[in-house]
């Protein structure tokens, strides 16, 4: 019994960094590292800007993903998707650790290495969250930490 729940533990060590984000967590190809089931293909992308490692605990990054959280639960089957963008530099291991601590499940989280993203979007300090229709288009931008009340909203409005 033990040598079989080894093997099955050794399997999926194995499987884990090449399925691909449909399904769960992946790695990119690219330098920026991506984690979580889905990969953005609704009508309406959150996209939040967070900083996630402790050493950047002073921000409110940590509650905005768990308002993120309530968003996609409320929002996702009418076609809401959500990933959280790391702002500290954090390295793969540490984007892994934080992916499960925070219970991202449906969230994508990637890297941002050298800021690219943060530049296209002009975003200078987290938390920063944006509503992102599936053209790219900005259809809300909030600056510093939003609520689930004042971001429903506008989501709502939009998914409709």
């Amino acid at each position: 019994m033990c040598a079989f729940a080894v093997a099955v533990a050794v399997a999926g060590l194995l499987w884990w960094p090449h399925h691909d984000a449909a399904s769960g967590p992946t790695k990119s190809a690219a330098s920026t590292d991506v984690l979580g089931r889905l990969a953005p293909t609704g009508n309406v992308h959150l996209v939040a800007f967070l900083a996630t490692q402790p050493d950047t605990a002073a921000t409110p990054s940590r509650s905005q993903a768990v308002e993120i959280t309530s968003l996609l639960t409320q929002y996702g089957a009418k076609g809401l998707t959500a990933e959280i963008v790391d702002e500290s530099g954090a390295t793969a291991s540490a984007l892994t650790n934080t992916y499960y601590d925070w219970q991202l499940g449906n969230i994508r989280l990637t890297g941002d290495p050298g800021r690219v993203r943060a530049s296209q979007y002009q975003v200078t300090n987290a938390p920063t969250t944006l509503l992102i229709d599936d053209k790219g288009t900005v259809l809300a931008r909030w600056d510093s930490y939003v609520l689930t009340a004042q971001a429903a909203q506008i989501i709502a409005g939009k998914l409709a």
